[in-house]
């Protein structure tokens, strides 16, 4: 095992950092993807509302009754595709900034152990979603890890 591997599996050995490590790895995904669905559902809203506004100005047009009725129908339903649109991308944007402001605390709450707890569950695979069929413990083996040990605190 390398010395600064060594140097940082005896500092997670003495502290806590499994719990709060695991916890600051899953918010920090969780950020990235909420932060990696926003602009994707920023443009569905887009499309949304230009469908809405095209079926309101076909509305508009028209000037038979009934298929002006069959265009306030079209249209109502394409309002509420911009609603449910609109409210998605808002739950995702406050999810964002919850998990902003989480890792954030985090991160200045557990200083450079963060991105160093971070960087040893990355190389070792083994973070919150890991599947014991994906996951080799004889990595954990060559680098002194017992998988089976109580987790320090």
């Amino acid at each position: 095992m390398s010395d600064e591997l060594e140097k940082t599996v005896e500092l997670l050995d003495n502290e806590d950092l499994w719990v709060r490590g695991q916890v600051y790895a899953s918010h920090k995904r969780l950020l990235e993807d909420a932060e990696a669905q926003i602009l994707p559902l920023e443009r569905d809203v887009a499309r949304a509302r230009y469908e809405y506004e095209i079926a309101q100005r076909i509305q508009d047009k028209e000037t038979d009754p009934e298929a002006r009725q069959d265009w306030e129908i079209r249209a109502s339903v394409a309002h509420d595709i911009v609603v449910m649109a609109e409210h998605r991308l808002a739950e995702v944007v406050e999810d964002a900034a919850y998990y902003r402001a989480m890792v954030a605390e985090m991160e200045a709450d557990l200083g450079d152990k963060a991105q160093v707890y971070g960087e040893i569950l990355a190389d070792f695979g083994w973070e919150d979603d890991w599947d014991e069929e994906d996951f080799e413990f004889e990595n954990l083996h060559e680098a002194g890890f017992d998988p089976s040990a109580p987790i320090p605190f």
